[in-house]
């Protein structure tokens, strides 16, 4: 029988005043790691994350309307933001444990901030005042619909984009990544703002600013392809 591989994707909390708490996590995450041939498995957050990476063979962080704490990559923060410190610390444990073991990676949106911070980058905390003439990050439009353009700028090493491609994607933001010597540059839009970014040795670790789980771009596929690849990959020297 065939064994897929199990792919963590980290919830959020609801936001919404609800009679208990609840993990909440959209459909079209687990959707999208099926489709590519993986077995999704939501993770509850917890103090001690090496039982997860024990039998994870993929993790992927997801998107939500909350800023990573810049106190994490050595900034005050600039104005009032929401965060949420205990899903932060939650996958940043998670993120950091499966750098070392060589877990492979899938960072979206936020899940792609938090990755390059634990890469040793730094964010961009508000791109309408710190970024010259940018483009509109955040539009008020739905998700699943194009939103602005992408370049692929990099030649990536663990993706089938294709370089000098453009693509339309989905990414909705106020914050953007730093280049830094630790990772390498896959995509920017024409602003400069970056919106991929790929761990440069060491196993497979991605970071997307857009939402690959809605499908909305030829990128997607080719991004939940990739990861899935070497989540498999992974899963085979794990069962050794």
């Amino acid at each position: 029988m065939r064994a897929f591989p199990r792919i963590g994707i980290t919830p959020d909390i609801n936001d919404v005043p609800a009679p208990e708490t609840e993990y909440v996590v959209r459909k079209n995450y687990a959707d999208a790691v099926v489709l590519a041939g993986g077995l999704p498995l939501f993770l509850p957050y917890t103090e001690e994350v090496t039982p997860y990476l024990d039998i994870l063979d993929g993790l992927v962080i997801t998107g939500g309307m909350f800023d990573v704490d810049p106190a994490l990559y050595g900034q005050a923060a600039r104005n009032q933001y929401v965060m949420k410190p205990p899903r932060t610390s939650f996958e940043k444990k998670l993120i950091e444990g499966a750098l070392q073991r060589k877990i492979p990676v899938l960072g979206i949106c936020n899940g792609m901030q938090l990755l390059a911070v634990c890469l040793g980058g730094q964010l961009v905390q508000d791109i309408l005042t710190e970024i010259a003439s940018p483009l509109e990050h955040k539009p008020d439009q739905p998700a699943d619909t194009d939103h602005h353009s992408i370049n692929i700028v990099g030649r990536s090493e663990r993706l089938e984009l294709p370089f000098a491609a453009t693509f339309a994607t989905n990414s909705v933001h106020h914050r953007s990544v730093m280049p830094a010597d630790t990772y390498r540059t896959i995509a920017t839009t024409s602003d400069g703002v970056v919106e991929a970014i790929e761990k440069l040795t060491d196993g497979f670790a991605v970071g997307v600013q857009w939402h690959p789980e809605y499908g909305v771009s030829p990128a997607d596929a080719l991004v939940w392809d990739g990861f899935l690849l070497a989540a498999n990959e992974y899963s085979l020297t794990r069962a050794q």
